[in-house]
């Protein structure tokens, strides 16, 4: 019994608040901008939580967008209804489709275009969230992380510096997409080394094939693609200095194959000094007194 009445006296007070709201056109734009500004908070936060979880996809992403800029045009539509001005001047353009064609067209001619080229980004996916791209924009090379995509602009965070590059998606589409993470792709670094041509040559390509092989990262590259082949490595030149031997360090991504490479040429140079018949080459200045 009490519960009811509380049910009762709770949508009195909704109704009696919401009659207090409407009776006055300010107070009425003012509520729908706040419930419009909770409505956008409220799929902000669903959506992130969804993202965080696992699921980042462009397609989120961009439905995230879509719903927000959905329920502000909504909420401005409702605003301009309440004036007079606004209803007659929907009214008489209403009335001539052509023109409103015309008028949208050339008002929205940019924006529509990101739109556009955002539901072809998003329907297609060159990219996901998080993956490393490289991309041309304008002449100007970027190389970061993708981190949003919404209907006017996708956000790359630079690992030059930590900003965030705003590219609109007309761009974005129409541009040559280089993605370290796309499909089943994986990375693959060149890895040279010098010895000198006193070391021994058979037992120095040994020894890096043998360094590159045990990594860990690159274990597990192999594993994860089948890949039970020995590393090979090449002769690249026969520099003045020495011998130049190349191999292939293939990794999971582009961020394991910075960390590979490095452990591998620091474990190459530790052991060299441990072998004396291996050594890495450098320039030599002799000095002859005549």
């Amino acid at each position: 019994m009490e519960t009811n009445e509380n049910y009762e006296e709770l949508k009195w007070t909704a109704k009696s608040f919401f009659r207090f709201v409407t009776s006055n056109r300010m107070y009425y734009i003012i509520f729908q901008i706040i419930v419009a500004l909770i409505v956008i908070k409220i799929i902000d936060i669903i959506f992130t939580k969804i993202l965080i979880r696992g699921k980042k996809s462009v397609q989120m992403s961009f439905l995230k967008g879509c719903l927000q800029v959905i329920v502000a045009i909504a909420t401005g539509i409702s605003i301009a209804s309440l004036f007079d001005v606004f209803k007659n001047f929907a009214s008489q353009i209403l009335l001539s489709s052509s023109l409103l064609v015309v008028v949208l067209g050339f008002v929205f001619q940019e924006g529509l275009s990101n739109i556009v080229h955002g539901f072809i980004l998003s329907t297609f996916t060159p990219f996901q969230l998080g993956d490393r791209i490289h991309v041309t924009i304008d002449g100007e090379s970027i190389t970061g992380y993708v981190k949003s995509i919404d209907l006017r602009h996708t956000v790359i965070e630079n690992v030059m510096n930590a900003s965030h590059v705003i590219v609109p998606n007309s761009k974005m589409d129409l541009s040559v997409i280089d993605n370290n993470y796309y499909a089943d792709s994986f990375s693959s670094n060149f890895l040279d080394v010098d010895i000198t041509y006193e070391s021994d040559l058979k037992k120095a390509i040994e020894v890096m094939a043998d360094l590159i092989d045990d990594h860990p990262m690159v274990k597990k590259a192999k594993k994860s693609r089948g890949i039970n082949d020995r590393t090979t490595v090449l002769i690249r030149e026969l520099g003045p200095s020495g011998i130049s031997l190349r191999a292939s360090v293939v990794t999971s991504n582009v961020e394991e194959n910075f960390v590979a490479c490095s452990d591998i040429r620091r474990d190459l140079v530790l052991l060299f000094k441990s072998e004396a018949d291996l050594e890495i080459a450098y320039p030599h200045i002799q000095v002859v007194e005549a």
